[in-house]
């Protein structure tokens, strides 16, 4: 299982996910910041598919996020209805198996 970095919630840099063909991401949680605008972005050698599919839905404008091989997907800024301080997890789907992460929006 791959470990938490923390990363500061400051700045308007993207924050970076690098997903694996297992579905296991380097980040199991990202957080961002609606006031400064951050956006994840996914990256993979091989084909992912990144789906916010639970009950609490996607922060994001679009819930689907297909990450071509070798390639990356940004998720756009939150959504103005993002809850804030509140984790959504999403499914990182790869090649060779699933994996479950969270993102955590602040305002």
């Amino acid at each position: 299982m791959a470990t938490e970095k923390v990363i500061p919630i400051t700045g308007n840099e993207n924050r970076h996910v690098h997903a694996e063909d297992n579905g296991q991401v380097d980040n199991e949680t990202v957080h961002i910041s609606k006031s400064a605008g951050h956006q994840v972005t996914w990256f993979s050698q091989k084909k992912a598919i990144i789906a916010f599919s639970s009950q609490d839905g996607s922060p994001f404008t679009e819930a689907t996020f297909h990450v071509p091989p070798g390639g990356s997907v940004s998720s756009g800024p939150p959504k103005a209805t993002a809850e804030a301080e509140k984790p959504y997890k999403y499914s990182v789907i790869g090649e060779k198996g699933v994996n479950d992460p969270t993102v955590i929006i602040h305002s």
